[in-house]
């Protein structure tokens, strides 16, 4: 709240401010009269009231340096009174006294007097009406005994001269009221811009501290809920190959399934939180757009299939300039969406070069989209039809997700849809002419042979050690567990074990020791650069890059014990 204190303290501010410039013209006035009423006038009168005239500028001087020194804001009306004072001894000075000093002569110098104290009057117009009582307290005294003097007079002019001096005055008063309010209204909305900066400020903290606390929370959850979910995932692998009943295979298929769902939901919200608070870096490289289309639609045949839907491809070879694994995301997100949300139908996927722009479309046969719905299919959790949310058909993140890709990538994005007759989604990136990295369907996990690889696991979870083993096993692999870099370097030492073929290791582990360095430490021990999967709930930028120097691979709990598998072999082979 803006208070009576706060405006007086600033216009003390800029009184004392601006009262040196005024007193420089007061004293160049004052030698500009000495110097042309010196021979006219008695000169000791004239430097009794030049003397006076000076004196009072330094005391005025001392009162802006002892101002200046000193703060304001606990007795701003006592520095207003101290320069309303001042302003009226100055008035006295050029209004009272020096009429006298030169009214022998005023007959003769009407005009040049007349000129001088009307001209202080308004070019003290603005500084002095700061605070109003500081311009009246001077003006006053400065006109009001010429407009005396010029009607005692008997002459007509010196009488019509004491009207257009008092005219002057009383305008001079209305004038220095407006731009009191002036200064007091600018006052207040200066102290009105600082509270609002304040405000500005205050909230930016708030928000800052609120994305320091999501960020925290999303790290928590992370972890959190990372964690037993890898577990359960690693732990309902390693039971796949020891139940042969198909009634029980069915119950933990649908396990599975479960599983798979709460992890999607886990990822995709970490994804929008990534997303929107900009955490995703793009890492852009020339790649082939048709090999990675092709990967994609092999990935989706048997889901497709389930919806009896026919995926058809008419794909060109193209390769284009852009993050890969983003744009890999934004594809299986909208080639995803369009095999759940129909069935008996054909979905086909096109790759064409037009006008110099690799064009990717999306195209289904199915139900279509409403015209009024189709700004809505991009926000969160937003479903079409699903009104029960049925799970089967999303989690309506999925299309978000896209749209933010397609921000981050600046890869334009357009949907045309008709009710009842399917829906068209379409990418346009710019081509490239170079070939540099290919994509290519990934090997059936099934027929992967793991029997007698050496794994080293370090995981300072014990659920995520023991369910990680059993898998392992089930993979008739040879595994070392251990929760931290002293027992494993103390099993490796005592026992003599080989080069292990992989290390999966965890990114935090206790006593805030990283994967890495432990990685780092086997790595010197058996002297060669050994493969690593390092596994973590974590997915900031600044670990994909720490992992990344350190020529390790990274993946992202929870994980699927199918494609676990997959990676490891990559790995080991």
């Amino acid at each position: 709240m803006i208070t009576i204190n706060a405006i007086e303290t600033e216009q003390c501010q800029i009184i004392y401010r601006q009262s040196p410039i005024f007193l420089v013209v007061t004293i160049l006035l004052m030698l500009l009269i000495d110097s042309y009423y010196w021979d006219k006038v008695s000169s000791g009168l004239l430097m009794l009231w030049s003397t006076a005239v000076i004196a009072l500028t330094i005391v005025r001087l001392m009162m802006v340096k002892r101002f200046n020194r000193q703060a304001a804001e606990n007795e701003p009306r006592r520095w207003l009174f101290k320069s309303v004072i001042a302003s009226f001894i100055s008035g006295v000075l050029w209004g009272i006294c020096l009429l006298f000093i030169i009214s022998p002569i005023l007959n003769i110098d009407a005009l040049l007097i007349t000129l001088i104290l009307t001209g202080m009057a308004a070019g003290s117009l603005v500084p002095l009406s700061t605070y109003l009582a500081n311009y009246y307290a001077f003006s006053i005294p400065t006109l009001f005994p010429l407009a005396i003097f010029c009607y005692s007079q008997s002459s007509f002019e010196f009488f019509l001269s004491g009207i257009l001096v008092t005219i002057f005055l009383v305008a001079m008063l209305g004038f220095s009221l407006l731009v009191n309010r002036n200064v007091i209204e600018t006052i207040k909305l200066r102290f009105e811009n600082v509270d609002l900066l304040e405000n500005f400020k205050k909230q930016k903290e708030l928000a800052e501290k609120a994305n320091i606390d999501k960020s925290r929370f999303l790290a928590a959850t992370s972890h959190d809920l990372r964690q037993p979910l890898h577990a359960l995932d690693l732990y309902l692998g390693a039971l796949t190959v020891k139940i042969s009943d198909d009634e029980h295979l069915e119950l933990l298929n649908k396990m599975r399934a479960s599983s798979h769902a709460l992890s999607d939901l886990l990822n995709a919200l970490m994804d929008m939180s990534r997303l929107d608070s900009a955490e995703v870096d793009v890492h852009n490289k020339q790649c082939s757009l048709s090999g990675l289309l092709l990967s994609i639609c092999h990935e989706y045949e048997q889901q497709a299939a389930e919806r009896n839907i026919e995926i058809k491809s008419s794909i060109a070879e193209l390769t284009v300039y852009t993050d890969p694994v983003l744009l890999a995301r934004m594809l299986r997100n909208l080639i995803s969406n369009a095999i759940k949300h129909n069935q008996d139908c054909k979905v086909t996927i096109s790759l064409a070069k037009q006008a110099g722009v690799a064009k990717i479309k999306i195209i289904d046969d199915g139900i279509g989209i409403a015209e009024d719905e189709l700004s809505n299919i991009f926000s969160e959790f937003y479903q079409l039809n699903n009104p029960e949310r049925d799970r089967t058909k999303g989690l309506g993140l999925g299309l978000a997700i896209v749209k933010r890709l397609s921000s981050l990538l600046n890869i334009p994005l357009s949907v045309d849809s008709k009710l009842g007759r399917g829906t068209q989604f379409s990418l346009s990136l710019a081509t490239s002419e170079i070939e540099l990295e290919d994509f290519s369907a990934i090997e059936n996990v099934e027929q992967v042979d793991l029997v007698g690889k050496f794994i080293m696991v370090i995981d300072d979870e014990y659920a995520v050690r023991d369910s990680l083993k059993a898998l392992l096993r089930s993979w008739q692999c040879e595994v070392l567990m251990a929760a931290d870099e002293q027992e494993l370097m103390t099993m490796i030492q005592t026992d003599n074990y080989p080069s292990p073929d992989l290390i999966i290791s965890d990114y935090r582990l206790r006593n805030n020791v990283t994967g890495i360095e432990v990685i780092t430490t086997v790595r010197q021990f058996y002297k060669q650069t050994l493969p690593v999967l390092i596994v973590t709930g974590d997915s900031s930028q600044t670990i994909n890059d720490e992992v990344a120097r350190n020529d390790c691979q990274l993946i992202l709990k929870p994980v699927a014990s199918n494609d676990l598998k997959a990676i490891v072999k990559q790995l080991v082979s």
